[in-house]
């Protein structure tokens, strides 16, 4: 209890910790809704828009979690003296700060999220499901960043470390490029780096509650008319008026749009497979914890003491 009452102090006095993100994140978040501020708008114009203003709120504030790197290996030193002098548990202390981190991150993931669903007009309809999401996702990044800080005595290469894991996360996260189009062994990266679950279910929350003005639903074969010329609906089931292409008309329903955004971004899909990218997400949560759990019980096992000469 007594790990547990500290840990939770410094998560709220600390600005290492928690609230420092609290406080730098939402405004970040909502500097870059007001850049796409028309992506509010549910157009055909703006549906890409949108999906570049998710991308960031999705991509950005998972860099700022570098600073449980620098706050965790600064702690490290007294950490691993107390637990040698036996004032507490391995196990208790990560056990004590995951449970300071499960409710300071679900309250930053609201934080960010009613900024990012305010400016940015998305549908209220999926917010808490997206905000649970949003906050195990800080969770893998914040479980990574303890455990480089363990790891590695000097905070820069820590540092390091996860900015490369969080870039690369980022480029493998299906906006970029597809997946199924990267050979392998790099394709790996698709599947074992967080943001790509993330992108797929907050995908489906943002947009298959929303209905987008500027096509016309159809019945597929059947004729339409648009402008002075005569067309058959395709098996889209949609069709935008006074389109000279078909680029750029993306459907009416969220459904639709998934579908059209699909092509181009496999990791967004019509298919509801929140429980499995949640399940992805805390499974990453568990490995990272227990890569950290057993390297501060190997640095803690380590003796500071000088070996004696051998003899000759």
């Amino acid at each position: 209890m007594n790990v547990f009452t500290r840990q939770l102090r410094l998560a709220v006095s600390d600005p290492l910790q928690f609230s420092g993100r609290l406080v730098a994140i939402p405004p970040i978040v909502s500097f870059f809704g007001l850049v796409y501020i028309a992506s509010h708008q549910s157009n055909q114009k703006q549906v890409p828009f949108r999906l570049f203003y998710l991308w960031w709120v999705l991509a950005l504030p998972a860099c700022l979690g570098i600073t449980t790197v620098i706050g965790t290996n600064r702690d490290n030193l007294s950490v691993v003296y107390e637990i040698r002098a036996g004032m507490y548990r391995v196990i208790s202390y990560v056990g004590s700060t995951s449970l300071v981190q499960i409710p300071a991150l679900i309250v930053l993931s609201f934080a960010i999220n009613v900024c990012a669903f305010g400016i940015g007009g998305w549908p209220w309809d999926n917010f808490v499901s997206f905000v649970l999401q949003y906050a195990i996702n800080l969770w893998v990044f914040d479980s990574f960043a303890q455990l480089v800080a363990v790891a590695f005595l000097n905070p820069v290469i820590g540092m390091l470390a996860y900015l490369g894991v969080w870039s690369t996360s980022i480029i493998f996260c299906g906006l970029v490029f597809r997946g199924g189009d990267v050979v392998w062994p790099f394709r790996l990266f698709y599947y074992i780096m967080p943001l790509k679950w993330l992108f797929n279910g907050t995908g489906y929350d943002v947009y298959m509650p929303g209905s987008f003005s500027g096509a016309e639903l159809c019945t597929p074969g059947t004729a339409i008319v648009t402008g002075n010329s005569t067309s058959t609906c395709t098996d889209a089931g949609f069709y935008c008026d006074g389109a000279t292409t078909s680029f750029g008309c993306w459907g009416r329903t969220g459904e639709q749009v998934l579908q059209t955004l699909h092509m181009s971004y496999e990791s967004l899909d019509i298919k509801d497979e929140r429980a499995l990218d949640v399940g992805v997400l805390l499974a990453m949560v568990a490995a990272l914890k227990l890569g950290y759990i057993a390297v501060l019980y190997l640095t803690v096992s380590a003796t500071d003491s000088p070996r004696a000469t051998p003899k000759k």
